[in-house]
């Protein structure tokens, strides 16, 4: 496809963020804006799902559900089908959904493989934690405070006005 050169004037706050994530991602800016560009347009063919942010930034999920793509993906990769997500696993979503995440995933898989490594790396870390404990975590890894997994785990059962006691 041929490309066509064109100015969109943004704010300072929005070029600088747009150049932190290219510099993470290694990718050029012109790179990120055309392909975030391109997924926002593209949901017009995903009406179950939505964008919405979250602890780690944004993702894409099940619209009016708290179930993201990546959840889903996981189970498939995990190697449940379409109809045992929907019937053993998820059920309050229906198969349209399910496959409508998973149609997203075949257009866009670096997005949710990354998310699903992230979350992976993230699980080791709170396991050593839970079963190591606080002092033993550190010894082990050099990683001083909780991971990422438990303290967002924490905040939610804070939002919630739960205790956070039994999580130790």
């Amino acid at each position: 496809m041929a490309k066509v050169e064109r100015t969109v004037p943004i704010s300072e706050q929005v070029y600088a963020a747009l150049e932190r994530q290219a510099t993470r991602s290694r990718k050029p800016v012109s790179a990120l804006v055309e392909n975030w560009l391109k997924q926002h347009l593209d949901f017009e063919r995903y009406p179950e799902l939505e964008w919405r942010q979250g602890p780690g930034g944004w993702r894409v999920g099940i619209r009016g559900a708290v179930i993201d793509v990546y959840t889903v993906v996981g189970y498939s990769q995990a190697g449940y089908s379409p109809h045992e997500i929907v019937t053993e696993l998820l059920p309050r979503l229906s198969l349209d959904e399910v496959r409508a995440a998973l149609r997203y995933y075949g257009e866009y898989p670096e997005e949710i493989d990354r998310i699903l490594a992230e979350g992976e790396a993230e699980a080791v870390k709170a396991r050593l934690y839970r079963s190591l404990g606080p002092v033993g975590y550190r010894r082990l890894t050099s990683l001083s405070g909780q991971p990422r997994a438990i303290r967002e785990a924490r905040a939610g059962y804070e939002e919630d006005g739960e205790g956070t006691d039994e999580l130790d």
